[in-house]
């Protein structure tokens, strides 16, 4: 973006009116009249001189005045979309002064460069009247395609008006901002060679019974207060007195992915920004290659493992942002409602609840995948005393980019590499980069879980 632009982006954004080129020509011109005026004794000069000073002025006062009372509302077509995909906005601009307003430029502030749209013509609101054809509203729209997941702010729209002899512009905020999730963008994965195995044999259905998402219709006799619509006909025809269904829970398994959102396993997170997006309204994108990849492979794996009948349980390292969102049911719901919470991941400081005594958790049998950077101690001791003997355990390791990798292990005690330590305790450490694909990565995983599969 050329630097001109980036200046005029700001001065937008923060608001404000000021003299144009020929508005500052005629100042300047007039200040020359003005000394010379004064210099030679010729009251022309003066004349002519502070009408060039004046001019200008009195266009900057009617550009300040111009300033109209209006009331925006902001709508996305889609209020959270994934990174990469495009939303359409639609503003719509209401007339509440008592005088009309005339055409003016528009433009709406963004987030991200170059911090506001296209400029756009905003058409002459009339006061609004009971008259069906006065128009004391307009409706503008354009488009937006946010490239990097985050929360972000929409917003105000940005109003842009000059004189009748171009001398002075200004330009105001109107309205509020409108908050908008950009989630991070589901790779499509390869299928795993993994069976989930459930209590009941293989949870890998296609048919669901009729009793309702995850359950099985058990019969049982028929209760004063029951509901008509559970009577089984059938079953009260083979037994011969009505029959109700019963729900019978599934014991489904389980998948557990462990991610590290720990603030310190990131030596290339920006801090400063991190606790900014921790305890402020917008929560904005790591500023963290490494964290970013994490990220997009924890939406894209526990989709993927979700939808081949896992019941997904996901464990930070760092306090929980995931909340009710960190175990992935079988029901579609549950992975907007994931990768919604995912939009807001971020690395931070404050330990898990569990931090003290990570070897107390137990989990079911089930894959697990695990993925960091560069963690600390307690998280390598916590993956270290997993167990992974029956179990397909992956680890992902984020490598640096750059040749100097990563400061010195964490601890004053020398400890092996991090590969080594995994390796040892049972898992397959597979190392990437933050620019590997998604998807590629995954074939390894894939892999190896048909070797897996082989081997049983």
């Amino acid at each position: 973006m050329p630097r001109a632009d980036l200046r005029r982006s700001i001065r937008i954004v923060l608001g404000g009116a000021r003299f144009t080129r020929r508005g500052i020509g005629f100042v300047v011109l007039g200040a020359v009249a003005v000394i010379a005026g004064y210099a030679v004794s010729m009251p022309i000069l003066l004349y002519v001189g502070c009408f060039c000073i004046a001019l200008p002025v009195v266009a900057l006062l009617f550009v300040r005045t111009r300033e109209s009372t209006l009331n925006v509302s902001r709508q996305f077509s889609f209020p959270v979309v994934e990174a990469g995909s495009t939303t359409a906005v639609t503003l719509r601009v209401d007339n509440r002064s008592r005088r009309a307003t005339s055409p003016v430029r528009w433009r709406d502030a963004l987030p991200w460069r170059p911090w506001v749209t296209e400029s756009g013509w905003l058409p002459r609101l009339s006061v609004k009247t009971s008259v069906a054809s006065a128009r004391s509203s307009a409706q503008l729209s354009y488009s937006l395609t946010p490239t990097k997941r985050g929360v972000f702010e929409v917003g105000p729209l940005v109003v842009e008006a000059t004189d009748p002899c171009d001398l002075a512009w200004g330009a105001w905020n109107v309205g509020s901002v409108t908050s908008l999730v950009v989630t991070p963008r589901v790779a499509r994965l390869a299928t795993t060679a993994l069976i989930a195995q459930s209590g009941d044999g293989e949870a890998r259905v296609i048919q669901r019974r009729s009793a309702g998402d995850d359950d099985d219709a058990m019969t049982r006799e028929y209760r004063r207060g029951d509901a008509m619509r559970r009577v089984h006909w059938k079953a009260s025809a083979r037994h011969g007195s009505l029959m109700v269904r019963q729900e019978e829970q599934h014991s489904y398994p389980e998948a557990r992915i462990i991610v590290d959102t720990r603030i310190d396993g990131y030596p290339d997170a920006s801090r400063a920004t991190v606790l900014h997006a921790i305890g402020g309204d917008t929560v904005s994108p790591s500023h963290s290659a490494r964290f970013e990849w994490v990220v997009a492979m924890l939406a894209s794996a526990a989709v993927q493992l979700r939808r081949e009948g896992f019941l997904v349980q996901i464990i930070e390292t760092g306090q929980s942002q995931l909340t009710d969102a960190a175990v992935l049911h079988r029901r579609s719901s549950a992975e907007q409602a994931l990768l919604t919470r995912l939009a807001a991941l971020a690395p931070i400081e404050t330990a898990a609840d569990w931090w003290a005594e990570p070897s107390s958790r137990s989990f079911s049998r089930g894959p697990v995948i695990a993925l960091m950077a560069n963690p600390e101690p307690e998280t390598v001791d916590f993956l270290v005393s997993q167990s992974t003997s029956n179990v397909l355990a992956v680890a992902f390791v984020v490598e640096p980019t750059s040749g100097f990798g990563d400061r010195e292990r964490f601890g004053s005690a020398k400890r092996q590499p991090l590969a080594v330590e995994l390796r040892d305790a049972g898992w397959k450490v597979i190392s990437v980069q933050s620019f590997d694909d998604v998807s590629d990565v995954w074939n390894l995983f894939v892999t190896e879980s048909r070797l897996i599969r082989e081997r049983h």
